[in-house]
């Protein structure tokens, strides 16, 4: 009964309040996803269209970067039309940030920041039409999987506030909208018990989480003899992290052979990609023009390449053609759901380490990055934990930016969340290296788990 009271009543007051059109957003995806793909196609270019002319106009970053290619979004006849622009990197988000805002967005604008994949902190903004639609691309595809507003969901996840210092207000808005937050920085055996005993008073329908937390909470419950089946979870959705087959079977397992959808996307990016009932991953087409960037030829094809996204409803800070840094290819033509947005293989994105703590806890790498990325003049960062107590963070900074009291600032951030006793050794450099992959992970622990 309350589950209903949430959905039809406190929910949209909530988004109301915020001046989220999340409901009118909602509607308007379940509308489209099964139109057919001339349709879809011609929804998608009038978006885009309008997305262009509006940051022509009214974004200063866009009017020189549009005026430079020879573009004007007026003329445009067809999506491929804009393929003209430069591709946007976060270099360039980082150079150009006051100059890619909206001024006079309404509703004002609403500061976000990532660890990034380069290990380069990116701050960025959000208005209240791009939150409306990610939060609706999110809602519906919960309801792919049974699972609907005012629905119990645990959370496990985290960040400095939402681990640590949760203010009253948001402790009531997430008991009112039957949501729960359980820190996902830190697992221990010590900790375990208390966490089973939170689900199994809260009873979530659904959990929500980094696969690799997920996993570790189900390998230490059943090393310790705890049950998670009986806790009346019926789903596990993963973000934020690549979900390999064996964390899945791990996590379906464990909660009693529930279903694992994995989603894709990223804190800038948005809301991408979400798993169907029949596995696949759709993209969020009405949301979105994606593109797979050859990296030899430089230009958009059909097979494998990184990601760039368009995000259609970023209107007070675009994303036109952003470079992810992942790295995918498109999908089968259809799927047997029905649905006939477009499809994403699975993308092969990163891992993330967890820092094992001198006292045996296990701490999610994220919970490092958080003390490093808002520091100012931070260019580039790694942070490698050598021994239990060692811990080695290599810096690119701005020397004019960064400030007199960063390094301390940083030692003593990794030490309150991993103990007193670490030894924290700051190095700055003129460039980070890469692993031998070439690949770059921000968080590297050469300490594995007992």
């Amino acid at each position: 009964m309350y589950n209903k009271i949430v959905k039809h009543i406190l929910f949209p007051l909530h988004e109301k309040i915020l001046g989220r059109n999340t409901y009118a957003c909602l509607n308007e995806l379940k509308g489209s996803e099964r139109l057919p793909k001339e349709r879809l196609d011609a929804l998608r270019f009038e978006k885009l269209k309008a997305l262009l002319v509006h940051a022509k106009k009214n974004i200063p970053f866009y009017t020189q970067r549009f005026s430079d290619a020879g573009f004007d979004p007026e003329k445009m006849g067809a999506v491929d039309d804009f393929r003209i622009l430069p591709l946007l990197s976060k270099e360039e988000i980082r150079t150009n940030l006051d100059l890619m805002k909206w001024a006079d967005c309404p509703g004002g604008l609403h500061r976000y920041n990532t660890g990034g994949s380069s290990g380069k902190p990116l701050v960025f903004y959000f208005d209240r039409r791009r939150q409306a639609y990610d939060a609706a691309a999110r809602t519906l595809t919960h309801q792919w999987w049974g699972a609907d507003i005012g629905d119990r969901e645990l959370y496990l996840w985290g960040s400095p506030l939402e681990a640590g210092k949760q203010d009253r207000l948001k402790e009531i808005r997430d008991r009112l909208t039957n949501e729960k937050l359980i820190s996902a920085f830190e697992l221990s055996g010590a900790s375990v018990p208390e966490i089973v005993n939170r689900i199994k008073k809260f009873r979530p329908k659904s959990l929500f989480g980094y696969p690799s937390t997920v996993s570790l909470l189900c390998e230490l419950s059943a090393r310790m003899g705890y049950r998670l089946d009986n806790l009346g979870v019926e789903v596990v959705f993963s973000t934020a992290e690549v979900l390999y087959d064996y964390q899945r079977d791990t996590i379906s397992k464990a909660f009693g052979n529930v279903p694992v959808p994995d989603c894709y996307g990223s804190r800038e990016g948005g809301f991408v990609s979400h798993q169907c009932e029949k596995g696949v991953y759709h993209i969020l087409d009405p949301n979105y023009i994606v593109e797979y960037i050859g990296e030899d030829s430089g230009e958009s094809n059909s097979i494998e390449g990184e990601v760039v996204l368009t995000h259609l409803d970023a209107w007070g800070m675009p994303f036109i053609r952003y470079r992810t840094g992942d790295v995918a290819g498109p999908g089968t033509e259809t799927c047997a759901c029905g649905r006939t947005w477009s499809t994403i293989k699975k993308v092969k994105g990163r891992a993330t380490d967890f820092i094992v703590t001198p006292d045996g806890r296990y701490q999610h790498a994220l919970s490092l990055i958080y003390v490093v990325r808002d520091i100012e003049g931070v260019d580039e960062f790694k942070i490698i934990q050598h021994q239990p107590d060692e811990v080695e963070v290599l810096l690119k900074i701005h020397d004019a930016l960064f400030p007199e009291t960063g390094e301390t600032t940083i030692a003593e951030g990794i030490k309150k969340r991993m103990g007193q006793s670490v030894n924290v050794r700051v190095n700055r450099l003129d460039s980070i290296p890469r692993d031998a992959s070439g690949k770059y992970r921000y968080v590297v622990s050469h300490v594995k788990p007992e």
